[in-house]
């Protein structure tokens, strides 16, 4: 009876400790999804915003492109990890998907928006010109109660650099 009541103790302790580790656990390896998609995003609108365009078949090459807004791409946030993929979205969404060659490499569970804050080309490009945002989100609902995590990573266009901001917003981490 000792020796029973004495493993049950153990395994108490074992317990105790031991969960909220897991959870703690789990709860971070959902969340670090937003801000390793966001970067490659970011990363995305870097080389797009780098590349020569033509805007029109007959017009001129230029550069420093943005192509229009999409998302939230998917249109809604899943508790469990979906297979979604970005370029076979709806058009105008996916043509900007696919021209900014983004796509996740795995299931996800958070929804993402590219929001500049106008397109097309020449974008920033002269002294004195008012600088363009651009607005990268990640929204997910991590427990199925309705609220949403949001992360947030924001480029500047000025003078035709593409700065990014060195931090990531957040709101609600863990909702």
């Amino acid at each position: 009876m000792v020796e029973t009541a004495l493993l049950v103790s153990v395994l108490g302790v074992v317990f105790a400790v031991s969960i909220p580790t897991f959870l703690r656990a789990l709860r971070s390896s959902k969340i670090a999804e937003a801000p390793r998609e966001l970067q490659r995003l970011h990363l995305s609108v870097q080389s797009y915003y780098g590349t020569t365009h033509r805007p029109t078949e007959d017009g001129p090459m230029s550069l420093m492109c943005l192509p229009p807004g999409a998302g939230p791409t998917p249109a809604q946030a899943s508790m469990d990890p979906v297979e979604v993929r970005f370029a076979e979205a709806p058009d105008p969404e996916g043509a900007t998907w696919r021209a900014l060659a983004f796509e996740p490499d795995e299931a996800i569970r958070f929804r993402y928006s590219f929001l500049p804050s106008t397109s097309g080309c020449s974008l920033g490009g002269k002294a004195g010109d008012e600088p363009v945002n651009v607005e990268l989100r990640a929204e997910g609902d991590l427990d199925g109660d309705g609220n949403h995590s949001r992360f947030s990573r924001h480029v500047e266009i000025h003078d035709g650099n593409l700065e990014p901001s060195p931090l990531l917003s957040v709101d609600q981490r863990v909702e």
